[in-house]
């Protein structure tokens, strides 16, 4: 990130955009990033190789959540990292971040619920010794 911030610096100084479209007061498309990441995905030995073709957002997505369950799995105060992550995807406000965080804590919720449900029917294995 810091090295591409350098060298596209040194190309367009005083940018506004991290990723400046062809008109340099605006940032890139997302039509034209998406199509790019498709045209590439394509040539990659595994593009007829999957049921979902990836996309940008879902590797943002995946990120995200990496990071998320990494703080959760921790004890890091996701409340104290919000606004760091929020800054970092480029998001003008915490509460477009928090949509992910929602989504996390609602797939935590599943896992407990799953995992006591397992507990219960799964009886807990004992070391047998002779």
């Amino acid at each position: 990130r810091r090295e591409y911030d350098e060298a596209i610096q040194n190309i367009v100084a005083g940018r506004e955009w991290f990723f400046p479209g062809w008109h340099l007061d605006r940032a890139i498309r997302k039509t034209s990033v998406d199509k790019k990441f498709a045209e590439f995905w394509n040539k990659t030995p595994f593009a007829g190789k999957v049921d979902k073709k990836p996309t940008v957002q879902s590797l943002r997505h995946t990120f995200v959540v990496g990071k998320m369950n990494e703080w959760m799995e921790t004890g890091v105060d996701t409340g104290v990292m919000m606004p760091y992550l929020s800054r970092y995807l480029g998001h003008s406000s915490i509460s477009e971040t928090q949509y992910y965080y929602h989504t996390i804590e609602q797939a935590f919720s599943i896992i407990r619920r799953r995992d006591a449900v397992a507990r219960s029917i799964i009886p807990e294995v004992v070391t047998y010794e002779e």
